[in-house]
C-alpha cells in the first residue's frame, strides 16, 4: 500500500511571531529515517546539535532564512538543499515578518556509514549547499527525452542517501521499474499531479504531497495530458554496495 502524507505550508497563519512548529512526516516508513517539516515565523533562531550517530540534511520548501555554520552565514531559500557537515552544530535564522518552512530530514548511521565517514572525512567536512534549478542534469532509459532529472545530492555526500528531481508534461510517464536495494520517497512539487503505480496499488501525488513507494514493489508513475509531473525523489539505500545502483542507471549530462 503506498502511503502519503500532505505538508500544510499554511500552518503558520494567525501564529504569533517567534512560532516554530515541527510536524513530523510518514514516521516509521523508512527504518532509520525521521523527517519533519519545520514551520517558523520570524524573528527566530533555531539551533540544532546533530549527534555523530546521525546524519542531517535540509530541503526548503518556501520562504527564505539564513543557514549559520561556524562562521558561515548564507541565504537559504526554496528549494535548495543543504548537506549540513557531519556533527556541526548549525542554526537556520528567520527574521521578524517572515515565514520560513523547510524539511529536515535525519538518517541514522549504521557502523559502515561512520566507518566510510572516518575513512573519507574532507568528504562530509564542508557545507553542501545548492538551489534545484542549479543542479546537473542526467538522463535515465525507463524516463522520456522531454524529461528534465537533476541530481539534487549526488552520492557520496551522505552515506546511503541521494536525492534528485523529475520533471515532464503530460502525456508521459516513468516506466515501470523497482529498486529493491532501497526505500524511495516523492516530493510533489507546487504544479504537480500524477498518479503513482505501485503493486497493485495507486496514489495521486499533486504539490505538497510526501509519498512512500512501497520497498521493492514494481512500481511507475503516469502525467496526463494538461498535467505536469514534479517532484522531488528520496533514495534511502539499504547498504553502501546498493548505491552502485545510481552509476548503473543515471547517465549525467557532462554538457
Amino acid at each position: 500500500m503506498i502511503r502519503t502524507a500532505d505538508i500544510d505550508l499554511n500552518q503558520l497563519d494567525g501564529k504569533p511571531l517567534s512560532t516554530i512548529l515541527y510536524t513530523s512526516l510518514l514516521e516509521g516508513e523508512v527504518k532509520g529515517v525521521r523527517i519533519d517539516l519545520v514551520s517558523a515565523a520570524g524573528p527566530v533562531e533555531i539551533t540544532e546539535r546533530p549527534g555523530p550517530e546521525n546524519y542531517e540534511v535540509l530541503l526548503s520548501l518556501q520562504g527564505k532564512g539564513t543557514l549559520s555554520i561556524g562562521e558561515q552565514e548564507i541565504i537559504f531559500e526554496s528549494v535548495a538543499v543543504a548537506r549540513i557537515p557531519h556533527t556541526a552544530p548549525y542554526a537556520v535564522k528567520v527574521p521578524q515578518g517572515s515565514h520560513f518552512h523547510y524539511m529536515r530530514i535525519r538518517k541514522r548511521l549504521d557502523a559502515a556509514d561512520l566507518a566510510e565517514i572516518a575513512g573519507n572525512p574532507d568528504s562530509y567536512d564542508d557545507l553542501y549547499l545548492k538551489a534545484m534549478a542549479d543542479c546537473p542534469v542526467y538522463t535515465e532509459d525507463i524516463k522520456s527525452e522531454k524529461t528534465l532529472n537533476r541530481m539534487i545530492l549526488p552520492e557520496g555526500y551522505v552515506p546511503r542517501f541521494c536525492m534528485g528531481s523529475v520533471e515532464t508534461t503530460g502525456p508521459d510517464e516513468v516506466g515501470e521499474h523497482d529498486h529493491p536495494m532501497l526505500d524511495q520517497l516523492f516530493l510533489g512539487l507546487d504544479d504537480c499531479r500524477c498518479t503513482c503505480f505501485a503493486g497493485n496499488s495507486r496514489a495521486l501525488l499533486t504539490g505538497n504531497r510526501l509519498l512512500h513507494i512501497p520497498l521493492g514493489s514494481k512500481h511507475a508513475v503516469r502525467v496526463d495530458q494538461n498535467d505536469r509531473l514534479s517532484y522531488i525523489w528520496f533514495d534511502f539505500f539499504l547498504t553502501l554496495e546498493g548505491q552502485q545502483y545510481m552509476q548503473e542507471q543515471h547517465h549525467m549530462d557532462d554538457t
